[in-house]
């Protein structure tokens, strides 16, 4: 069993807030890796309970309500359904045409509805009785194993998806960027010099914070190159000023809005230059 615990945990964890969820998992293991007649139901339940509270927080209701492609479900108390919190999790308020044919994924009501199975499954293992009780071990590893491998891969597929995402739209990433560095001047780069002139910016590293129900959340990290003049161009022509070339790292957050084509419209949240190094 605890070959089981080094195989899954970390995959897992990557989708987990630090603290009760990830006390939760180790409970959970805790449970596989106790001999007893309750071995694989103590872990079911707990495995059970991680993904609802995993479902509800990365799938709140309000956020799943204001999607294009949410439709109440007449059968459900509520109006929500698990499936619905899975494909939210997994997608956001991207659409199922978008997933399919721009990002070539098709694989999303595969994924849930193995989930949906893995769930159905843990929750008759909560019901004690004779068939769920005092079960062989070799039963516990084959069921346990089942479970946490359906668990890694929708992990995976959140994971896909964000990664495909944001290969979809690294360009407009940059050129947004670029036009938010030229319609506004950057205060970390105004106070070094009299004036300035950005010569390129470009991104090295974007991460999907959030896909949300109409937009989605991108945070990147880049260079911008610049070029910094001390005087005017008179001056400079008498060798009385100075043009130096720079480069420095640069952060932004950007807010992405689900309007086609993907990366159209972008928003420039946040944007901060380092410029620490010009002062060492």
């Amino acid at each position: 069993m605890e070959g089981l615990q080094s195989k899954y945990q970390i995959e897992i964890s990557k989708i987990l807030t630090d603290g009760f969820e990830k006390e939760l998992l180790n409970a959970a293991f805790t449970n596989l890796l106790v001999p007893n007649p309750l071995q694989f139901n103590n872990f079911g339940y707990a495995l059970r309970e991680l993904i609802r509270h995993v479902l509800h927080r990365l799938a709140p209701n309000d956020e799943i309500k204001a999607c294009a492609w949410f439709k109440p479900d007449p059968t459900s108390r509520n109006g929500f359904t698990r499936k619905q919190r899975i494909k939210y999790a997994i997608q956001g308020g991207l659409s199922d045409f978008y997933i399919k044919s721009k990002l070539g994924i098709d694989d999303v009501d595969e994924v849930s509805k193995e989930l949906l199975g893995i769930i159905d499954l843990l929750n008759s293992y909560t019901h004690i009785e004779l068939h769920t009780f005092d079960i062989s071990t070799s039963e516990v590893y084959r069921l346990a194993n089942e479970c946490l491998n359906t668990t890694v891969s929708f992990v995976d597929k959140i994971t896909e998806i964000r990664s495909n995402v944001i290969d979809a739209i690294v360009e407009d990433v940059d050129r947004s960027l670029v036009e938010k560095v030229l319609m506004e001047s950057v205060e970390e780069v105004m106070e070094l010099s009299t004036h300035q002139h950005i010569d390129d910016i470009y991104s090295e590293e974007s991460r999907v914070i959030k896909i949300g129900a109409s937009s989605l959340q991108l945070d990147v990290k880049g260079t911008v190159e610049c070029e910094l003049l001390y005087g005017s161009a008179s001056d400079r022509r008498r060798d009385d000023g100075a043009s130096i070339s720079e480069s420095f790292p640069i952060q932004a957050s950007l807010n992405v809005v689900f309007q086609a084509p993907l990366g159209s419209s972008i928003d420039v949240k946040s944007l901060n230059v380092d410029t620490s190094s010009w002062y060492e």
